[in-house]
């Protein structure tokens, strides 16, 4: 795996706590937001992700062959701490509707197939 991971740079400290992040796949100056979730734990939550994204890369749409590109950074961000789980819920799935997260379909937080997770992604890099 040689694409970059960028995990929690701006706000290390405060994504130990509760709070709602995204995850998103930067290529040749290109952004795109894969995922928005909340979680009591940020830190831990996240580090889940990128273990079932290490063992499986189609866990997030890549494939073994995209994981290998440089120019890729997977950035996981904090968008805001908020310990309040019934707030935190509600905000998640308000942000869910506003900005459609690519990986998620569109229902709750649920993410979409594996087949559509890559389709939608490599898509994206090859744009």
């Amino acid at each position: 795996m040689k694409l970059n991971i960028e995990f929690f740079i701006n706000n290390f400290i405060d994504a130990i706590g509760a709070g709602i992040y995204k995850i998103t796949v930067k290529h040749h100056n290109k952004e795109e937001l894969l995922y928005i979730g909340e979680s009591v734990f940020v830190l831990v939550r996240c580090a889940t992700h990128l273990f079932k994204f290490k063992k499986d890369p189609n866990y997030l749409g890549f494939t073994h062959e995209s994981v290998q590109d440089e120019d890729i950074t997977l950035k996981l961000e904090l968008i805001e701490t908020c310990s309040n789980m019934e707030i935190r819920k509600k905000k998640e799935k308000e942000y869910i509707e506003r900005y459609r997260p690519k990986m998620q379909s569109g229902v709750s937080d649920r993410m979409r197939p594996i087949e559509e997770k890559i389709e939608v992604l490599t898509k994206f890099l090859s744009s």
